[in-house]
């Protein structure tokens, strides 16, 4: 059963307001926004003008790499600070530029939509490698959670219609086994306990799709239906898993799948921390960007 225009809606704000993710970042963390320059831009796609945010040091990036962040939220929250402040960091300690994409989410803009403007804006910015001052050959493409899908999801598109992949994608806490289950319909009238993540998946998930359970046979949604034929070509790939999370199996499942089509895959959990934990500031954070930017640089040569 669809929802009308009116439940999303009522559905998106209770699932839009502050929860159980608390930003936890130390004193003087959100300091690091004096250090960058920030440039609003305006890339065309099939589905509607998107929004981004190009990112570098003041004084300009010190290498040709360019990192894309795809944020998470369960395709329905809209662009945060936390993945501001992680995308300031990246530009600041690892010397490079930052574009920072502002998809469109849920109920505004529903399956397909975020996917395919992720993907188109990934390509955009390899074809104006000369305009942004970065190498079409060193893009990490990278996100946390929904945004982890969406990075995925963008790889399995340059499989199906052609396109350039990226050198690296980070998957943070990837939602790898998102589909359609019969609470979805029954939450709708009911919603419940929204602190509990698990609850959350489902609407995230009824939003997304609209509900509709034609849809939890398609590997763009539920990517724990991926074969090694879908993830091969697959550039390196670093997984980022939390001991605390449900949907840590999944990502580890899609992991192996994307080891066993025969790409390099650094997988790591995380044993004292909870979804959210990279971006928010909790449990091992430090010690998963520091992964994160190891194997950045190593990719790269910039050590």
């Amino acid at each position: 059963m669809k929802m009308t225009k009116e439940q999303k809606m009522e559905l998106a704000v209770k699932l839009r307001a502050p929860v159980n993710l608390p930003f936890q970042a130390p004193e003087g963390y959100t300091a690091v926004a004096d250090q960058v320059t920030i440039q609003t831009l305006k890339i065309p796609t099939s589905v509607g003008e998107n929004t981004s945010y190009l990112i570098e040091k003041k004084g300009g990036a010190e290498n040709d790499l360019l990192i894309i962040n795809i944020h998470g939220g369960g395709f329905v929250q809209p662009h945060n600070l936390w993945d501001g402040y992680l995308c300031d960091y990246y530009a600041v300690d690892l010397g490079c530029k930052v574009l920072d994409i502002d998809y469109q989410t849920c109920p505004e803009a529903m399956f397909p939509t975020p996917m395919i403007e992720c993907y188109e804006v990934v390509q955009w910015a390899m074809a104006h490698a000369g305009e942004l001052g970065i190498d079409p050959d060193k893009v990490v493409v990278g996100g946390n959670s929904a945004g982890a899908t969406l990075t995925a999801t963008t790889c399995l598109q340059v499989n199906e219609k052609g396109g350039k992949m990226p050198a690296m994608i980070l998957l943070i806490y990837p939602a790898a086994d998102a589909f359609i289950t019969p609470e979805s319909e029954d939450m709708l009238d009911n919603v419940p306990d929204l602190t509990r993540l698990e609850n959350r998946g489902i609407l995230y998930n009824a939003m997304f799709t609209d509900n509709d359970p034609a849809l939890a046979d398609n590997v763009y949604i539920n990517l724990g239906l991926l074969t090694e034929d879908h993830v091969k070509n697959f550039p390196e790939t670093v997984v980022i898993t939390a001991a605390q999370d449900y949907l840590r199996e999944g990502g580890e499942r899609l992991a192996a799948r994307i080891a066993a089509s025969g790409s390099k895959v650094t997988l790591q959990r995380f044993m004292n921390s909870a979804h959210g934990f990279y971006a928010r500031c909790s449990g091992d954070w430090k010690a998963a960007r520091k992964l994160v930017y190891d194997s950045i640089r190593k990719k790269f040569d910039l050590l």
